[in-house]
């Protein structure tokens, strides 16, 4: 049993030891552009500055019926360009994180007569903006059959 918690300690410490990884996509870029999007790690992103992924869903509503759908994936903006300390008597340059969003999904209230509706989600853990997610608690409950059966 000593080896069970030490594993699951080792992970709990290892894991915080990294930053945040979020899926990134712009349909207004080629290079990662969101309409080829495949879960695959080239769209993942290194948040150093943000707690949150954000997944925006943008849907233009046609009178006919038809909708077109435009999606953007990346790290929330959680600091502020221009944001100074002083150091050491110094004015330097910090990149402080805030909370300043909700982990839920809400649609844009300014869009409420447009034709154009923005639903706008924040989420917290790795890879979260993605359709597919795995609950940490269900890996752990894997791994601890694994060692189980092991040993």
């Amino acid at each position: 049993m000593n080896l069970l918690t030490s594993v699951l300690t080792f992970t709990m410490y290892w894991k915080l030891s990294w930053s945040l990884q979020c899926y990134t996509c712009d349909p207004e870029h080629t290079t990662h552009a969101c309409g080829l999007f495949d879960y695959s790690n080239k769209y993942l992103t290194e948040c150093e500055h943000s707690t949150m992924c954000f997944k925006r869903v943008t849907t233009l509503d046609f009178n006919d019926g038809l909708a077109s759908h435009s999606v953007q994936r990346g790290c929330a903006q959680q600091t502020m360009n221009g944001e100074q300390k002083k150091i050491n008597g110094k004015w330097r340059a910090t990149h402080d994180i805030h909370e300043v969003y909700d982990e839920t999904c809400f649609e844009d209230p300014s869009n409420a007569e447009r034709p154009t509706k923005t639903l706008h989600c924040y989420c917290r853990g790795d890879r979260c903006n993605g359709v597919q997610k795995t609950n940490i608690l269900e890996l752990y409950a894997l791994l601890a059959i694994a060692l189980w059966m092991i040993t």
